[in-house]
Parts: structure tokens; sequence; C-alpha cells
């Protein structure tokens, strides 16, 4: 069962093995990301998401098993991440859609109110 709600930017709920799992894209996880993979985020989120042929499935492990660390560090294995990803199949973009939200047309610069 894919997305069940969205809680903090970058916090998605889904289930898995019969359990639900909180997983948390933020910036230590980008951080960690960058650190193993190289610099250009662009370029990892790129490789995780390639509409041609398959994408750098090392990349995409990662970013679950880093997400999955804040809530469950305890449990998380690739294994998790295999029945996770077995059994949320558009879960990635999503996920992806979570850390980085469209801004709203009422955050776009000069809507917002003024700071006092």
């Amino acid at each position: 069962m894919a997305q069940k709600k969205q809680n903090a930017k970058g916090e998605l709920l889904v289930k898995a093995r019969g359990a639900e799992y909180r997983l948390h894209f933020g910036m230590s996880v980008i951080a960690d990301l960058q650190a193993k993979h190289g610099d250009k985020i662009e370029v990892i989120l790129t490789a995780a998401q390639s509409d041609e042929g398959l994408p750098d499935m090392s990349v995409v492990v990662d970013i679950f098993l880093g997400s999955l660390q804040r809530y469950h560090g305890d449990v998380a294995d690739r294994w998790l991440v295999d029945d996770i990803i077995a059994e949320n199949a558009d879960l990635l973009p999503k996920l992806m859609a979570s850390a980085f939200p469209q801004p709203s047309k009422d955050d776009e610069a000069g809507n917002g109110k003024a700071a006092a």
C-alpha cells in the first residue's frame, strides 16, 4: 500500500510486511548520499529517478536505507528496503516530492506577508 499521509516535510508513512514505517528523507540523508555518491545532489536524484532504463539502484537503496534510519534504524536493512519497494512500487517519486515539494502560489516570492 502506498503513501498513507504526509507528515513533516520529507516524511511518508508506508506499509510493508504488515507493518507501518515512517520514512524521513531529509537533509541528513541527502548529506549521506552526497558523501557516498558524489557532491551534486541533482545528479544523485536524477540517477535515482531515471526514465531511461533502470535507475542507479545503489542510489535508490541508499535513499530508502537512509530514510528508514531516523525512526527504524534498528530494523533497517536492504531486505526491508526490497519489501518496501516491492509493496509500494510508486513510492520513490512520492518520497522525492515530499522532500522537495513544489511551492504553492502563496509561497512564491512577493506573495507572502511581510515579517513584522
